[in-house]
């Protein structure tokens, strides 16, 4: 069979969409390939969170910023855990990533930029969004797109996942790749190159525990995201790394009959710099782990990480229920929410890690805590409010938990991104663990693993501004026909 396309592109998201369609433009032929029967990947589910330094909407606010600055920033905030030349080619990219998205008419949040306190913070207000989220960065890249698929350069296959990857042999030169249509039959497709933008494996338990040191996963990601992309790479020669790289995002609820899912956009509001707390966060052993106003989200997340299953009980009395600022929400967003008073009333009723009980021994038996543990948490923390002394080191003590009934949610760490992935190299090549080349195997996007550029950490907007950049990177500059 002859080469039928210039570029496969496998995965169409946020990586993939820019750069299927900035190879069309440049008058390559490109076959674009979705498992799933929309285009668009975790945007469906992300907040879209993006950083640049230097764009022109800072320029207009008078915002003074630069990517040696981003670069500085990002690498304290991963402790110079994330690849150095991976960061500083997304950094220096990011800028111009922004301009375009607002040229393509992106409806951006008028708030930003701004310092966003969700992640370990930047230094200066670089975080954008926009208005709906990812589905925001969505609908820019349907209209580019559309556009490329118009032109007649671009073939979108819906329905249609990769099952292989043709080589003569492993660190052989990739030809193609074999795609199982929505008939369910296996076809060989060639190609003089083949980018994989196939996402993470936030929807593949069994592979994230493998990857990721045993950890349990609590998964607010695609759950068609199931490592294939990864995993086919490895399997041509490319290097896995940054399994040891994870960290949880604190944290998230289940949704209800699921035991390990957790929806990103009904998340309790946790960020002290929004709302300062009022209830403290026992483990599975009924003891607090960390001061809950801690203002470093980093601090409270590897502490986290530390606690058993990842999980921990929201504990508070029914005068913190009615006085203090709401911990679940309204309104969705990045803030979390959509959580109207039926959804917490029937959430109370019917979920599981929602608990009620007259006494905070009871509590802990509805919990599944030892009486005695909690009812000791409890006084200890009591006498730090009468005191004013925390033994944790928490600042914000408004109010004793002492008032029945007495309440409890169960949270657990969350995973949106997850941190493993194929080793490339700054022309986002796959490589083996020796730094050889995959002859004509390229990746972009999570398939990269979060942990390369936020390292062990979570580095604002530095998992979804790469993924445009490196997809329109390639597509316009590296790959060659």
């Amino acid at each position: 069979m002859s080469t039928q396309y210039d570029v496969i592109v496998v995965g169409a998201g946020t990586a993939g969409i820019p750069c299927a369609a900035a190879v069309a433009a440049r008058g390559g032929r490109v076959l674009l390939v979705e498992q799933n029967d929309d285009v668009g990947g975790s945007l469906h589910l992300s907040a879209g969170q993006m950083s640049g330094a230097g764009t022109q909407l800072q320029k207009e606010r008078g915002i003074e910023d630069h990517p040696r600055l981003h670069f500085s920033d990002a690498m304290r905030i991963s402790k110079n855990t994330a690849d150095p030349q991976l960061v500083n080619l997304a950094v220096n990219l990011a800028p111009d990533v922004i301009d375009w998205l607002m040229v393509e008419g992106f409806a951006m949040d008028p708030e930003c930029p701004k310092i966003f306190y969700g992640h370990e913070a930047y230094s200066v207000a670089r975080t954008y969004w926009g208005v709906d989220g990812g589905i925001s960065i969505l609908e820019v890249l349907r209209r580019v797109l559309t556009r490329q698929l118009r032109r007649g350069r671009l073939e979108l296959r819906i329905n249609t996942s990769m099952v292989g990857l043709v080589q003569d042999s492993r660190y052989a030169p990739v030809t193609g790749v074999k795609l199982r249509g929505p008939d369910g039959k296996v076809q060989t497709v060639l190609a003089k190159n083949v980018v994989l933008t196939t996402g993470g494996y936030a929807g593949n338990g069994r592979l994230f525990s493998r990857l990721t040191d045993g950890h349990p996963l609590f998964s607010a990601g695609m759950p068609t995201s199931n490592g294939t992309g990864i995993l086919l790479g490895s399997a041509a020669g490319g290097a896995i790394r940054n399994g040891d790289k994870f960290l949880p995002t604190f944290a998230g609820i289940t949704i209800n009959g699921q035991s390990n899912r957790v929806d990103f956009y009904r998340m309790p509001s946790l960020t002290p710099q929004v709302r300062p707390p009022w209830e403290i966060f026992v483990n599975l052993h009924g003891r607090r782990f960390v001061a809950e106003d801690h203002p470093s989200v980093d601090e409270r997340e590897n502490r986290l990480l530390e606690q058993p299953e990842m999980s921990f009980w929201i504990v508070f009395d029914d005068r913190i229920l009615k006085e203090a600022p709401a911990l679940l929400g309204q309104g969705g967003g990045l803030a979390g929410g959509d959580w109207t008073p039926e959804a917490v009333r029937e959430a109370y009723a019917t979920h599981p890690s929602f608990k009620t009980a007259d006494t905070v021994a009871g509590l802990a038996e509805a919990c599944g805590l030892r009486a005695s543990a909690l009812t000791e948490t409890v006084a200890d923390y009591n006498n730090a409010v009468d005191s004013g002394t925390d033994s944790l080191g928490r600042k914000h003590l408004p109010a004793k938990i002492e008032t029945g009934p007495f309440h409890a949610i169960k949270a657990h760490g969350a995973v949106l991104k997850t941190p493993a992935g194929l080793s490339v190299n700054t022309d986002l090549q796959v490589v083996n663990r020796k730094g050889q080349v995959v002859p004509n195997l390229y990746a972009a996007g999570e398939a990269l693993g979060g942990g390369t550029l936020s390292g062990k950490s979570f580095v604002g907007g530095m998992s979804v501004t790469p993924a445009l950049a490196f997809g329109r990177y390639l597509g316009s500059n590296l790959l060659k026909w």
